[in-house]
């Protein structure tokens, strides 16, 4: 994200204070839309849609999204990483012709795999025709979603990304009210998906306005998937850790059926939904401001080898950059200290608007420090990709998700009294080894560097 981050960086620093936090609200969009603005309005769908629609209804619906988010970031997670790393290269030799052929060709691949892989799983359930192919379509439009999110990152017009959004899931939640009033439950994930849809068209047509397409179709990123293997793992096992938990729980006797394989646990889903926004500002920030300035010392340490300078010069810039991740730790930590703070107080008043039993108020809690957590993997990992330390990463993530599965399964045969636990446990885990695997590599950055380059 650090090529619209510079445009919002900008923005920013240009206007009154109003001006700063509309912003910083463009970049909490940006960041993290789709997931923001779902969350948003399923908790709102929730509340609205009490009077027409039955509780078996509302979780059918409710699982029907958590499924599609579940399995579309998993599986785009094998794609979203070496994608991103084609079009860095594109942009960064300044072959931005082949942008939106890339994109055409991707989408269109990726919506019928993904078209083929959802008709699959949802032949072995019962549900009607008329709920089958909305949810095909919301699941197709969210995997889309995901993609055209990775060419946006590019874009200069940031704003019609945010209306893009903000359109779309106006569309969603009032079709799917008006629809679902009359006509029940297939109508109500139909407007839903309607608005999922158009929101796609939008982000597609500002992806095509930016980059002018002077060709239908180029393959040339599909050879990334050879050169860069450990990139594809890396977005699956991270985004897989990420769902590790809450997958064990939907399958364990803890788990609700909402209907044909369509298994959920409502209140630990909910908890980490709702937890999952505490990280929001900070993404935001970190948008603007941390991978920014980050990137502008790496920039500087690279340059100075492409130019040959000393290696006492290449060592200042290596301590700029060493200054930049240790004040971009300490900004994180402040900000997500205290929005965790606040959230962790105001647990009653949130857990009661969205119907979460007291019981699991400790649950919400630590998923709140969890996710506070996960900012910080998010950095650090991030750091390492910029420095090409692939194999590193990969190390991270795989700790990562082992421990997810681990810690959980171990909680389950513990009791609910330590249900959250798991996840929490995993996040300071792999933080802490994050943090090495960081520190290590970077001391050592110099050698690292020159002895990777090709003879």
């Amino acid at each position: 994200m650090a090529g619209i981050g510079f445009e919002l960086r900008q923005a920013v620093r240009d206007k009154s204070y109003l001006g700063a936090l509309r912003g910083y609200f463009y970049a909490a969009v940006i960041s993290s839309g789709p997931w923001l603005l779902s969350v948003v309005a399923l908790s709102l769908l929730g509340m609205a849609s009490a009077s027409f629609l039955s509780q078996q209804a509302t979780t059918l619906f409710a699982a029907t999204i958590t499924h599609t988010f579940a399995i579309s970031l998993m599986t785009t997670g094998l794609v979203q990483m070496v994608v991103t790393r084609y079009l860095a290269d594109q942009l960064y030799l300044n072959k931005t012709d082949s942008i939106a052929p890339t994109f055409v060709s991707l989408m269109v691949l990726w919506s019928l795999a993904q078209g083929a892989l959802i008709s699959v799983l949802l032949a072995f359930t019962d549900l009607p025709l008329g709920f089958r192919l909305p949810a095909t379509a919301l699941y197709i439009a969210v995997s889309d979603i995901w993609i055209a999110m990775i060419f946006l990152s590019a874009v200069r017009d940031y704003l019609s990304i945010v209306y893009s959004f903000a359109i779309g899931y106006v569309v969603s939640f009032a079709a799917a009210l008006r629809l679902g009033a009359a006509f029940g439950t297939e109508a109500y994930i139909l407007g839903f998906a309607a608005g999922q849809v158009l929101t796609l068209g939008l982000l597609v047509a500002r992806v095509l306005a930016e980059f002018e397409p002077r060709k239908s179709f180029d393959l040339e990123f599909i050879r990334y998937f050879r050169r860069y293997p450990s990139l594809a793992a890396i977005g699956f096992f991270y985004n897989s850790a990420l769902w590790a938990d809450k997958i064990i729980f939907w399958i364990s006797s803890y788990g609700i059926d909402a209907g044909d394989y369509l298994r959920v646990f409502p209140a630990y889903d909910t908890s980490f939904f709702v937890a999952s926004m505490v990280i929001v500002p900070a993404l935001a920030v970190f948008t603007i401001n941390l991978e920014t300035d980050f990137y502008e010392y790496y920039k500087g340490f690279y340059a100075a080898i492409q130019n040959k300078r000393s290696l006492r010069e290449l060592r200042e810039m290596k301590a700029g950059m060493m200054k930049s991740i240790l004040s971009s730790y300490l900004a994180l930590f402040k900000i997500q200290f205290g929005v965790a703070l606040l959230v962790a107080l105001l647990t009653p008043v949130i857990m009661q608007k969205v119907n979460v039993p007291q019981a699991f108020w400790p649950v919400f809690r630590m998923m709140v420090v969890a996710m506070s957590a996960q900012i910080f993997l998010l950095f650090s990992t991030i750091v390492l990709l910029y420095l090409d330390l692939r194999g590193s990463v990969l190390i991270v993530c795989s700790v990562f998700l082992s421990t997810n599965v681990l810690f959980t399964v171990l909680t389950l045969t513990l009791g609910p009294g330590y249900f959250g636990y798991g996840f929490l446990a995993s996040s300071f885990v792999s933080v802490g080894v994050a943090l090495a695997v960081l520190m290590d590599r970077f001391r050592k950055l110099e050698y690292l560097t020159f002895m990777r380059q090709p003879l």
